[in-house]
């Protein structure tokens, strides 16, 4: 079904869709550096970084960000300078972005 789809849409619509989900997680990794780095800001100097803490989850949901940001854009410019159409999987799970 996902190829049906996939072949339905025009180039110009699935570049504007991925666009769409560049600048979502643009914005995602955008508001995670913020919170990670008002985190980082509050923190006592030199003083361990227990696993379980909010600056380590907030560390974390950077990192996720990040990966995600970098994910789309690969897909993003392999579309737009390339022509390559994203996989299935990666058009199937992209409303997870």
């Amino acid at each position: 079904m996902i190829a049906n789809v996939a072949s339905s849409i025009t180039r110009q619509e699935l570049e504007d869709l991925w666009r769409l989900r560049l600048e979502e997680t643009q914005v995602r990794y955008r508001e995670a550096t913020e919170q990670f780095r008002k985190l980082l800001r509050a923190q006592p100097d030199e003083r361990p970084l227990n696993p379980d803490a909010a600056l380590a989850l907030a560390r974390h949901a950077k990192s996720q960000a990040l990966a995600d940001y970098m994910r789309v854009l690969q897909i993003f410019t392999a579309l737009t300078l390339n022509g390559k159409m994203p996989e299935a999987r990666s058009v199937a799970g992209s409303n997870d972005v």
